[in-house]
């Protein structure tokens, strides 16, 4: 599976959450009216939760969507140069803050929680998600890194510690879902060199993962992560469109 991820700040002057997830709304529902061939096969709006639990995030939203493969994700983005296309971007870029957009596209991995994940979609509806951002390790290529990442799933790199750390049950939500970022030409760079997210049904939950990874920081100077951020967010689902 083919995901285009997009971090987004939020426009000045465009405070509430619900206006900026209702332009979303708008685009996805533009975008149900693009060719069979050219829809994604869902589409999620992600905004960052404003509780002092969750500190303060470097982006505000967080847009997803998924391709069944590269030729749809390639019809996709000529879509988006129609005037159709155009009118549904417009719509994000009306309540996003200009230039401040990073976007990647990944290849979906699911370690865990595929079966959830499946009626997740099949219900709709919100939940709630810790996503961490981070960059390879120096000296590391990213086909290497994405190796090595993809064996330590469950497990994090702990600073002090002298092997990774298993995640403990508690905190490991509902599902685990790893993107990996496409391979890009010599000399360009994705913004990330991994996303994960995992998933829970309330808040509280969400909140002792923060937690636990506040108290257990991935080492940024170890062999596998370098910098590393985190966002807790609402997801919204706005479009399940059916295989084209």
């Amino acid at each position: 599976m083919i995901k285009r991820i997009r971090f987004a700040t939020r426009r000045e002057g465009v405070a509430p959450a619900e206006a900026v997830a209702s332009a979303w709304r708008q685009a996805a529902a533009a975008v149900t009216r693009a060719p069979a061939a050219a829809r994604p096969l869902r589409a999620v709006v992600c905004t960052a939760l404003d509780d002092p639990r969750f500190g303060s995030p470097r982006h505000d939203l967080v847009g997803i969507e998924w391709f069944a493969d590269a030729a749809r994700f390639a019809a996709h983005q000529a879509w988006l140069d129609s005037p159709a296309g155009l009118a549904a971007r417009s719509l994000v870029d009306e309540v996003t803050a200009p230039g401040a957009t990073l976007t990647l596209v990944a290849r979906e991995r699911v370690p865990r929680g595929a079966d959830w994940l499946a009626a997740r979609w099949r219900g709709g509806g919100t939940r709630f998600k810790h996503l961490a951002l981070a960059r390879r390790a120096a000296g590391l290529t990213p086909a290497a890194f994405s190796h090595l990442w993809a064996a330590h799933a469950g497990q994090v790199p702990v600073a002090a510690a002298t092997a990774p750390v298993v995640i403990p049950e508690r905190v490991r939500g509902s599902a685990y879902v790893q993107n990996h970022p496409f391979p890009r030409p010599a000399g360009e760079e994705w913004p990330y060199d991994a996303v994960n997210e995992v998933y829970f049904t309330d808040q509280d939950g969400l909140a002792e993962r923060v937690a636990w990874f506040r108290e257990n920081p991935p080492d940024a100077g170890g062999d596998l992560f370098g910098p590393s951020e985190f966002l807790a967010v609402r997801e919204e689902l706005l479009l399940a469109a059916p295989p084209g």
